[in-house]
């Protein structure tokens, strides 16, 4: 097992052949680090080209063989602590599944980094794979450790830039994720912020100016800081846009595509998260509530649970969803309703009042046969 004062990066060198050979490769390393924290933030102003973009990649890949050259060290699962600011919330099992099966049959590709404290920076999905299905064949990780102590604010910042850099996030971890920067760095509940984008995008739009907002997304921060004055914000307003603007978000699609999923019920919530249920799809299912049903909320929520099994199970577009959530409504619509009970109330009093004494066998097989056949269905609606 291994011990819980893992020395950082630059101090697991004392190994090496020779202090000239540690002083170089500390040097080294440095350099690199300094470099994409360099590259990082001129990513993050939006002056990041292209050929700027390949550098960057070449130069993590770089630091990365120097980091399993001398750095790599191996830690117990059991010592590593997840990331309480992690902007990613969705771990499915099949992804997880997944990654624990390639990690069983090709061994663990890349190394987790750590920060002090073995707090994770990257890598909690392959820490799960170890974690949930590996025991007891697989007790550790290959590790390495940034010896930089981050600040909450800047901890949650730099692991949503990753998770946002390396794979998009789900609608709903970018929505919480978002709203989490914007508490820890302005002190901004949800309401207030999911209120004051609403209100700016609606103004903007009816002034005609979502195109220029639009285009503030991918500049440097400098001209972005200039260009929003043209919008007449007040201080908070401003605040949250720039925010939203630094993690290259257009603050009008969060507004119509992002901030929504807050509002998801939490079952919905949970089969985004754990069942792989897409956003959009949840979206439309939120329209199974009580009030488009006109019933209480605990027989909605049954309702939604099973309109979202069969989406799932079918592997329904999103387009299918919403026709499915839109019958399912119109079944429960009062109006409908009500002609269903008439009709039903008229088939009880002809069917007790038909007489079956002078009708030919044929025919009563045929009644008798279509008569079980409903029974079976009225069964199994009352099961």
């Amino acid at each position: 097992m291994t011990k819980s004062n893992q020395p950082s990066v630059l101090g697991m060198f004392t190994g090496a052949a020779g202090s000239q050979q540690i002083f170089e490769l500390e040097e080294r390393v440095e350099d690199l680090q300094a470099e994409i924290t360099r590259l990082k933030n001129e990513q993050l102003h939006g002056r990041l080209a292209e050929e700027e973009r390949s550098r960057l990649n070449q130069t993590i890949e770089d630091l990365r063989e120097h980091l399993k050259e001398s750095g790599i060290f191996q830690v117990h699962y059991s010592q590593v602590r997840p990331n309480p600011r992690q902007a990613r919330q969705t771990f499915t099992s099949d992804s997880i599944r997944s990654i624990a099966v390639s990690i069983r049959e090709e061994g663990q590709q890349e190394p987790i980094i750590l920060l002090p404290g073995n707090l994770i920076f990257d890598g909690e999905r392959r820490w799960r794979a170890v974690t949930e299905y590996l025991q007891p064949e697989i007790e550790v990780l290959d590790a390495v450790i940034l010896p930089k102590e981050l600040s909450e604010d800047e901890l949650h910042a730099r692991t949503l830039l990753t998770c946002l850099h390396r794979e998009s996030l789900n609608e709903l971890d970018l929505a919480e994720g978002l709203i989490q920067q914007v508490k820890l760095a302005l002190d901004i509940e949800q309401e207030e912020v999911v209120r004051a984008v609403r209100r700016v995008i609606a103004r903007l739009n009816s002034k005609k100016l979502l195109p220029q907002l639009t285009g503030l997304v991918s500049i440097t921060r400098k001209e972005q800081l200039e260009g929003i004055k043209q919008f007449d914000l007040d201080e908070t307003e401003q605040s949250i846009f720039l925010l939203l603007l630094r993690f290259q978000q257009n603050p009008a699609s969060i507004d119509a595509n992002v901030f929504p999923c807050l509002r998801l019920s939490e079952d919905l919530k949970i089969a985004i998260r754990e069942l792989g249920l897409g956003a959009n799809h949840a979206r439309s299912l939120q329209k199974l509530n009580s009030k488009n049903l006109k019933n209480e909320e605990f027989n909605a929520k049954k309702i939604r649970e099973s309109a979202t099994f069969q989406v799932l199970q079918e592997k329904l577009t999103v387009t299918q969803t919403r026709s499915l959530v839109a019958e399912i409504i119109a079944e429960y619509d009062s109006e409908k309703k009500g002609k269903t009970t008439r009709q039903i109330s008229s088939l009880i009093r002809d069917v007790s009042a038909t007489k079956v004494e002078n009708v030919k066998q044929e025919q009563l097989r045929d009644l008798l046969s279509v008569l079980e056949a409903k029974a079976k269905e009225i069964r199994r609606k009352l099961e």
